[in-house]
């Protein structure tokens, strides 16, 4: 007969155990793949590193999940509008927009949020020159320009800074944004959730060695980079949780911001734990290390239906489209990517792609069909263009191109006056470890390209995420593999991105001046023009445009498939359904 002393003590070690067991489902594991490259929010180019700002941070409106077209006050008090009186014409043609900032509202480290913050949260983002495409779009919304450094360029920095100060001001307890002409999209940008448009503590920052706010010292922050940002290894913000520590390469930990002014998350804990590819993530979360996953392609699916304590959530709409970018002014010096830097057998030169035909070749030569039954089983869908499928004015008439040899032939043929045809070509394309979509689609691309003359070579090779991007800002790559993911479901965002010569690729991607000839009047006309039939003719020659010019080779638009925990509830998909509103997250 058991004493009272051991019955106690057996109680006492079920309690235990049952207290640890509810304990491990108070932390949420997230396997990914991507390596965080910054944790500047105003200087993140990768949706899933903006995953943490959108946890970590707030904006000033927020949309409702359930339907993008309608907002929600989130840090400020209300939507503005006309008839609200928030959003005023002004007699030089252009708009005010006033956001009342909401009081009560604390910053991590315990500080009040002040419209001063917001003030000066903008104005860092577009001195710095803020690497968002949201950013971008205020810098040409705000300062009339693609940059604050255009602006610098044309009327010098003191000018500039002063078209600067008087874009955002503060008057009482609201920030107001003074825009010099209409745009259609801003109420919209607003409301990222804090992925790029994370409100920053004006003081906090300055103390940590960020831009103090001051224009005697702008100059020196003037073309940020994320090696040079003191943010680069930071985060305060007023959201739901707040970074307690990072391990780059390995895991970053956020922990609940208890004092958040919505209330406290239920999860404690949030740990973002790298995993280098798709098999190790399944192992890990039919284990129960990780709580989710998301699957490269539907091919994974069998591996994870019917594990004990895993369920799937598949065929998730997005707003995620990919595509292959071709660099037309690729960096020459020290690139082993173009070899010799000659057309031949040892190389390519740094403009290859700038003649249309070599463009033109490689979209005929890849496999858009085989791509996305191979990698999607059939489930992703094949872009109309720049501007997404299931967005206003998205053409399903638009030309397309598809796999056609002959055609491809043709254009290799045509291409550098015949050099390419005759001499061949080689040079070495990287796509991101871990990512079966990236690796699948240029195999099939050099596959094809290589069948059709036997002095053609392609290379492939795979980098760490970091490194991937590094080579991208770099142009060091004759192809990139990266898409578009508009927080906002209006064509300008896609054809702004895309298109536009402030726009992320072509900037990146050495076509900026034919941006600024042919696109960039259009685009402007896009976002300022409320008119729904004229909306739709500039998006439709637009995306015409982007179809003649072969920028990309526009391969998929992806649909998403997750695997998690049984016990995780809460899970709302985003317009990127593989960033998770870690605050929903319950069990």
């Amino acid at each position: 007969m058991r004493s009272w002393k051991n019955i106690v003590l057996i109680v006492l070690l079920l309690t235990l155990a049952f207290s640890a067991g509810v304990q491990a489902k108070d932390t949420f594991v997230k396997a990914s793949r991507n390596l965080v490259d910054t944790l500047d929010p105003q200087l993140m180019v990768a949706s899933a590193t903006m995953e943490l700002s959108f946890n970590v941070f707030n904006s000033l409106l927020i949309f409702d999940p359930e339907d993008r077209d309608t907002l929600h006050p989130s840090l400020s008090t209300q939507v503005p509008s006309y008839d609200n009186g928030l959003i005023v014409d002004t007699e030089d043609g252009g708009v005010r927009i006033e956001f009342p900032v909401r009081q009560g509202v604390l910053f991590h480290n315990g500080s009040e949020l002040r419209p001063e913050d917001i003030e000066y949260t903008i104005k860092r983002a577009l001195l710095i020159g803020g690497q968002p495409a949201s950013i971008r779009l205020l810098s040409s919304t705000l300062l009339d320009k693609g940059s604050f450094q255009v602006l610098v360029d044309e009327i010098g920095y003191d000018e500039a800074f002063e078209v600067l100060d008087q874009a955002v001001t503060v008057e009482g307890n609201s920030v107001i944004f003074h825009l010099p002409k209409p745009f259609v999209p801003f109420l919209g940008i607003m409301a990222d959730g804090g992925a790029s448009l994370a409100i920053l503590n004006k003081e906090w920052c300055s103390e940590v060695g960020a831009w103090p706010g001051t224009k005697e010292t702008g100059q020196e922050f003037m073309g940020l980079t994320i090696e040079e940002t003191a943010l680069h290894d930071k985060m305060m913000g007023t959201g739901p949780f707040k970074l307690a520590s990072w391990e780059p390469g390995e895991r970053i930990v956020l922990e609940r911001f208890d004092e958040y002014w919505e209330g406290p998350a239920t999860m404690s804990r949030v740990i973002r734990r790298i995993v280098e590819d798709t098999s190790t993530a399944i192992m890990l979360l039919q284990r129960g290390d990780v709580d989710w996953i998301d699957l490269d392609s539907p091919a994974d699916l069998p591996r994870v239906e019917g594990s004990p304590g895993v369920k799937t959530i598949t065929d998730i709409p997005t707003a995620w489209l990919m595509k292959m970018n071709f660099v037309f002014d690729i960096t020459e010096e020290g690139n082993r990517n173009i070899g010799d830097g000659q057309i031949g057998p040892n190389g390519i030169p740094g403009d290859f792609f700038s003649d249309i035909n070599v463009r033109k070749a490689f979209q005929y030569s890849f496999g858009y069909d085989v791509f996305i039954n191979d990698v999607f089983l059939g489930s992703a869908l094949k872009p109309y263009g720049p501007v997404l499928i299931g967005f206003p004015t998205a053409n399903p008439d638009n030309p397309q191109y598809y796999y056609d040899p002959e055609k491809a032939e043709e254009h290799f043929k045509k291409a550098w006056n015949g050099e390419v045809w005759e001499k061949g070509f080689k040079m070495r394309i990287p796509y991101s470890a871990g990512s079966l979509q990236r690796q699948r689609a240029l195999e099939i691309l050099k596959d094809n390209i290589e069948a059709l003359n036997p002095k053609f070579e392609i290379e492939l090779f795979s980098l760490p995420w970091a490194s991937y991007l590094a080579e991208i800002t770099a142009k060091k790559l004759p192809i990139s593999l990266l898409g578009m993911l508009p927080q906002v479901f209006d064509p300008y965002l896609p054809l702004f991105q895309h298109m536009h010569s402030s726009g992320s690729y072509a900037r990146d991607c050495g076509y900026d001046d034919m941006a600024r000839e042919k696109y960039d009047v259009l685009i402007d006309e896009l976002g300022t023009n409320y008119d729904e039939e004229r909306r739709m003719e500039l998006s439709h020659q637009l995306q015409l445009y982007a179809y003649e010019d072969a920028h990309s080779i526009f391969h998929f638009q992806n649909v998403a498939n997750i695997a998690i925990r049984d016990w995780v509830q809460g899970y709302i998909p985003l317009p990127q359904p593989f960033n998770v509103d870690f605050y929903q997250i319950y069990h």
